[in-house]
């Protein structure tokens, strides 16, 4: 499952918070819960950082909390959900250049 896919209207219906909306710069509206807003707001306010030290692996963020870094993005999903978490509580991103395109596929680097 992508972040995108996660962090989409259909994941956030379940949720009690209100719905936070957004317009990226292709003209397409997406509302997404404010937990989800700040997640993916740290994220991208720790990417560059994040791009030196950490390119191609995963980093799930609980609002500012950044939970941890993986090379499989299943196992932060079974970390966040072991913190009894729920989709629309977190965002679990790729850390790449582009990685505000929601398409971008995570490669591993092989070292």
């Amino acid at each position: 499952m992508s972040s995108a896919m996660q962090s989409g209207p259909d994941q956030s219906a379940s949720s009690s918070e209100p719905l936070a909306t957004t317009e990226p710069t292709d003209g397409h509206i997406c509302s997404i819960t404010p937990m989800i807003a700040k997640s993916q707001q740290a994220f991208y306010g720790d990417l560059p950082e994040l791009l030196k030290d950490r390119l191609g692996w995963w980093v799930a963020y609980h609002g500012d909390e950044r939970v941890g870094f993986a090379r499989k993005q299943i196992d932060l999903y079974e970390e966040c959900f072991r913190r009894s978490l729920t989709h629309d509580q977190f965002v679990v991103r790729c850390v790449m250049p582009d990685a505000a395109d929601e398409d971008v596929e995570c490669l591993t680097p092989e070292f």
